[in-house]
């Protein structure tokens, strides 16, 4: 049956009429991928031209972050900046160059140019990804008070106020200018540019999708949207005409309730919300995506996810754009979504059942006739536990705010975390995305000042979409042995740990909240035949169930010779969004600091005498 598929396959891609590629369909085709060296970047620029690329996306989330934006001791909320690009801050303008590292500027430039240059010889052009406008040091508005636009932190993520320069300001506009025709001069391949804003620091005067509400600079408030948006795009693309370019702009995260009123009075080459103008049309088509917070497995590496991929394929072939994005920020996976990619083009499933049947060639493909059928379960699980995790994503996925954000993974679960000492706290608490009290900050349930999964009837959903996303992977780690995938087989273990520790994680805290609200009060001198109570019962074992899963966790850590969780380079490197290299140290820590603190609960409940 499987050698029956693969003939199938090729004789698809032999009838298929040429219209259907990619290069054929789309004006501009733009692939982009991290890089983990300057060698697969060119590999990756060399694969993605063979699959019909025009133009490579040099800022695909993995450049050097800014750490020099976490200028405030205490405040986390740089944590969502440091890692996204930024014109100003990437090609700082003389005037507020003081205030910008020019060694992070200039590591920053010199790899977009080195890039540039690869794509140069591969006769490639090159797309760019930002976050406009950033938030700038305060320094930058003591000296020019004008230009301070929208305050773009989160208010209750945050303990410092943070602020964007305003666009409406013809000074603004003009360091714009400035910014982009250096990047140009230095990166003549970039043709597209492409901004996310109202979000991670960035915003738009008087724009309703600020996170501290509709407000900015008031001497600009009577402006319109469109003057704004088309003043602004205007100056990015004048910049780019000084630097002897050309430049298409477009944007998202606008939040505006009727963009396409907008965009209709947008000049060509200009989009919002994927709407480019005067006609209001789509900009591009979009597959995939490169963000760590919108990838489900995050932080475990390199689980594939075809089924999502060739859905977003599906999707994109209803598009009518001159452009095609597509974005594998899986890298360890190329490969596979290459393989993917090209089979659509040449003759795209129509519907649900000839996807799957899609699917079940590619794994034929990939594994052989012999080991397809579970390839193709173990892709099928996966994208079964994928679908339940979109249950539980708010601003990120459980695993991405829990497990790493708020180090559940490993910070202990004691009953009394406020008494903890400080050198106890020390290795997790610097790395909490927690901006309010330490109180906030002792809380499990709170995440990204949400608290979504607080209580005992969110906790138990949560525990129960858990469980079935849990028994999804381990499925999938099942059909991975038996296709003899070893290290994804390994990697899907690793998610089993994370899927347990957020279950272990939100029921400890509604137990925790649930004792602490009945005030109760041990019996010191409980009679024979004392059993242990359900509270205490309850609470232990989900105590005990997180130590045991921690030591699971650490086992595969230290017994897998190829990594298994993204984690930092260096110990300098750890951050509130990414693991430190020193993890099973970590882990270590975890597990001795919980298993001394099984007396504090004596001091809940009332101990069995049996």
């Amino acid at each position: 049956m499987a050698r029956t598929l693969v003939t199938g396959a090729l004789i698809l891609a032999l009838v298929a009429p040429a219209a259907w590629s990619a290069e054929a369909r789309f004006r501009k085709v733009v692939f982009a991928s991290p890089s983990a060296s300057r060698e697969d970047f060119e590999r990756f620029a060399e694969r993605a031209r063979q699959s019909g690329a025009t133009h490579i996306n040099v800022a695909a989330e993995d450049l050097p972050w800014a750490s020099w934006q976490y200028d405030t001791p205490g405040d986390p909320y740089p944590a969502w900046v440091i890692s996204n690009t930024g014109l100003l801050k990437i090609v700082p303008p003389a005037a507020i160059r003081a205030h910008i590292p020019q060694a992070y500027s200039e590591t920053v430039l010199s790899i977009l140019e080195q890039r540039c240059r690869v794509l140069g010889r591969l006769g490639l052009k090159a797309a760019f990804t930002t976050f406009e406008p950033q938030m700038l040091p305060e320094a930058v508005f003591r000296e020019h008070p004008l230009w301070r636009g929208a305050r773009v932190d989160h208010p209750n993520r945050s303990r410092v106020a943070r602020f964007a320069p305003s666009i409406d300001n013809p000074e603004v506009l003009a360091l714009y200018r400035e910014a982009v025709a250096a990047l140009l001069r230095r990166c003549p391949q970039i043709e597209i540019l492409s901004m996310r804003t109202n979000d991670s620091g960035t915003g738009l005067d008087w724009s309703g999708g600020l996170y501290s509400g509709r407000i900015g600079n008031t001497l600009y408030r009577e402006r319109s949207m469109d003057e704004r948006f088309r003043d602004f795009f205007a100056a990015l693309q004048e910049g780019a005409r000084l630097g002897s370019g050309t430049l298409e702009v477009d944007m998202l995260w606008t939040r505006e309730p009727n963009p396409a009123r907008i965009a209709a009075r947008l000049g060509a080459g200009m989009a919002i919300e994927n709407l480019e103008g005067p006609g209001a049309t789509p900009f591009k088509a979009a597959v995939g995506s490169l963000l760590d917070y919108e990838n489900f497995f995050y932080p475990v590496l390199g689980v594939p996810q075809p089924a999502a991929f060739l859905d977003g394929l599906a999707a994109a072939a209803g598009v009518k754009a001159p452009r095609l994005t597509v974005a594998m920020g899986d890298r360890f996976n190329r490969d596979l979504y290459f393989r993917i990619h090209d089979q659509f083009w040449k003759a795209p499933p129509s519907d649900e059942i000839a996807r799957l049947s899609f699917l079940k060639q590619i794994a034929a493909a990939e594994a052989g006739a012999g080991r397809a059928d579970a390839v193709f379960t173990m892709w099928r699980e996966l994208s079964a536990a994928q679908r339940l995790g979109d249950f539980l994503n708010s601003g990120g996925f459980i695993f991405y705010l829990g497990c790493v954000q708020q180090r559940w993974l490993t910070r202990p679960f004691v009953p009394f975390p406020e008494e903890l000492p400080a050198e106890d706290k020390a290795y997790y608490r610097r790395f909490q995305f927690q901006a309010r009290t330490e109180r906030h900050a002792d809380n499990l349930s709170d995440l990204q000042a949400s608290e979504l999964f607080s209580g005992w009837g969110a906790s138990s959903l949560a525990g129960r979409l858990l469980a079935r996303i849990e028994g999804h992977v381990q499925n999938a780690a099942r059909a991975a042995q038996t296709a003899r995938y070893d290290l994804i087989e390994r990697r899907l273990k690793a998610f089993v740990c994370l899927t347990r520790n957020a279950r272990n994680a939100v029921s400890y805290q509604a137990q925790l909240d649930r004792v602490r609200a009945l005030k109760l009060a041990p019996d010191l001198h409980p009679p024979g035949g004392t059993e242990s109570g359900w509270d205490r019962q309850r609470m232990l074992e989900t105590a005990r169930a997180e130590i045991d899963n921690t030591a699971v966790l650490l086992a595969l850590l230290k017994s897998s010779p190829e990594p298994l969780l993204h984690l930092a380079e260096s110990k300098k490197e750890e951050d509130i969004r990414i693991l430190g290299p020193d993890l099973a140290d970590q882990l270590q820590k975890k597990l001795d600091i919980m298993n001394a603190h099984w007396e504090d609960y004596k001091r809940i409940f009332t101990t069995p005498n049996l």
